[in-house]
């Protein structure tokens, strides 16, 4: 059920969805129709495509658009970035203080 409302959420249509799965769009909509269950392997692959932890797909409350970029996924290289860019304004901050 949440399936459907991230890929709209990222903008990804059903189509794009399945070719960043390596599936079909109609298996897609299966899976989103709730006539299908997708394998674990695919669950991966969905999530990783949508950019969010697998989890979110299977909870309850419905996706807020508001606050969904707390599910996106960052690669270690990302999150690593991230932290050196901290460090170095941190530093900054307090060799000026």
């Amino acid at each position: 059920m949440n399936l459907k409302e991230y890929r709209k959420d990222r903008k990804i249509s059903q189509m794009k969805l399945a070719e960043l799965c390596e599936s079909s769009t109609g298996y897609i909509g299966e899976i989103e129709s709730g006539k299908r269950f997708p394998s674990v392997a695919m669950i991966e692959r969905i999530s990783a495509a949508l950019g969010i932890e697998s989890f979110y797909l299977f909870k309850n409350e419905p996706l807020n658009p508001a606050f969904s970029n707390h599910a996106i996924k960052l690669a270690p290289s990302q999150k690593k970035e991230i932290i050196n860019r901290l460090n170095s304004a941190l530093t900054k901050v307090l060799n000026d203080l």
